[in-house]
């Protein structure tokens, strides 16, 4: 039998209360999670993110600014990614090698340079349309996201600013796992990602 694991993901942290939310439904449904965290949010507010590490979340790096990395000369796409690897160390303890670009937009040049410097480079599953940002409400984000999951390792993506989030996910963690669906964080995965 095939085996049917999901990992949920979210961009964006850290981004208080949101963050926090999101650690709450987490928690009430005894799942890890991975965060992929911006530097200049990190900055700002070190405690939630340190919240996050502390509760046995994965944390990945989202860039400093989230810029569209495949934009950019490749040069400021290594400092965007370096400089919140320097965050992440000095704020809140953290060496990651889990990397996710914004808007998951990759080129060849690109995914060459941040796998020569080691990192697992994580996407979703591009069959599960989340969409959170499109809405519009908490059932129609579960509706999409269950309906459309496969057999083996799925990747989710939320974003922990949208306040409707807590709820799609108090939705679709206890179907899923009627469904027969195991969580893990994304470092638990046998790829750690799309591409390795």
């Amino acid at each position: 039998m095939s085996k049917k694991v999901v990992a949920v993901t979210f961009d964006g942290a850290p981004n208080a209360p949101g963050t926090l939310n999101m650690l709450e439904v987490l928690e009430r449904h005894g799942i890890k999670g991975s965060f992929f965290m911006e530097g200049h949010r990190l900055e700002k507010d070190p405690e939630t993110a340190l919240k996050v590490k502390e509760a046995g979340h994965d944390i990945g790096n989202h860039s400093y600014s989230h810029p569209m990395l495949d934009q950019i000369p490749l040069e400021e796409a290594r400092e965007e990614i370096l400089k919140t690897d320097k965050l992440l160390k000095d704020l809140i303890g953290v060496d990651t090698k889990l990397v996710r670009p914004p808007a998951g937009q990759i080129n060849h040049d690109l995914a060459a340079m941040l796998l020569e410097m080691g990192y697992h480079i994580v996407i979703w599953s591009y069959n599960i349309p989340v969409y959170d940002w499109a809405g519009p409400n908490a059932e129609a984000i579960a509706e999409r996201v269950i309906t459309n999951m496969n057999e083996g390792e799925n990747i989710i993506t939320f974003h922990d600013k949208y306040p409707y989030n807590p709820d799609a996910l108090d939705i679709i963690i206890p179907k899923l796992k009627e469904m027969g669906y195991t969580f893990k964080r994304v470092s638990e995965l046998t790829r750690k990602g799309i591409i390795q």
